[in-house]
């Protein structure tokens, strides 16, 4: 990820973008959701930019229009191209705009050994749910993490759930308190992530 964010730092200041700030939290609730790798700046306006290591898929365009959003910023995607026809139909309809980095070695110890964490993390996940299962869990926390595993981005989830984006920020920030969130998922992707898992057990 590191080199892929350098690349994209200086493709974007040879087009004329001003990095202003890196790995920007967003926000929903006192709850962060999420988080932009860059905010960078050209002719007076200010953008959110994602960066991918990989290609561009559907989820991808909706979480970056979504986090700029909430920032009240243009969405900019950075990655190495699309990965379906869809994905770049829903960036082009939602008016982001995409710079494609070519496809680049890994040339960053720091990369390699984020790969290798997010690999470990990954199979952890799969057999961690069944040591640590949180066995207070209510009906109404069920109900929350599974519309999290149905969703595909936070404001998806508290409109499955009826409730104000805030409101699920809140209860989120209850249930980790509680322990019933791990303290370890940090960004809207990881309790995701665990949402899946636990609510497939339930």
């Amino acid at each position: 990820m590191r080199s892929s964010l350098s690349a994209a730092k200086s493709i974007l200041r040879s087009r004329g973008f001003e990095i202003r700030a890196e790995l920007v939290p967003v926000r929903v609730g006192g709850y962060e959701i999420s988080d932009v790798d860059l905010i960078v700046e050209k002719g007076r306006e200010l953008y959110a930019v994602e960066v991918k290591n990989g290609k561009l898929d559907v989820g991808g365009v909706r979480q970056a229009y979504v986090n700029a959003l909430l920032l009240n910023l243009k969405p900019l995607i950075v990655c190495r191209g699309f990965s379906d026809a869809a994905a770049e139909a829903l960036a082009k309809e939602l008016g982001i705009e995409v710079i494609a980095l070519d496809d680049l070695m890994i040339s960053d110890p720091e990369e390699l050994r984020w790969i290798v964490r997010e690999e470990v993390r990954s199979a952890l996940m799969e057999v961690l749910p069944s040591i640590l299962y949180p066995s207070e869990l209510d009906e109404r926390d069920i109900e929350i993490l599974r519309a999290i595993a149905r969703s595909s981005d936070f404001l998806e989830a508290a409109s499955i759930l009826g409730i104000t984006p805030d409101k699920l920020g809140s209860l989120l920030k209850d249930m980790r308190s509680k322990g019933k969130i791990p303290k370890w998922a940090k960004d809207y992707v990881q309790v995701k992530g665990w949402a899946e898992l636990i609510t497939s057990r339930s």
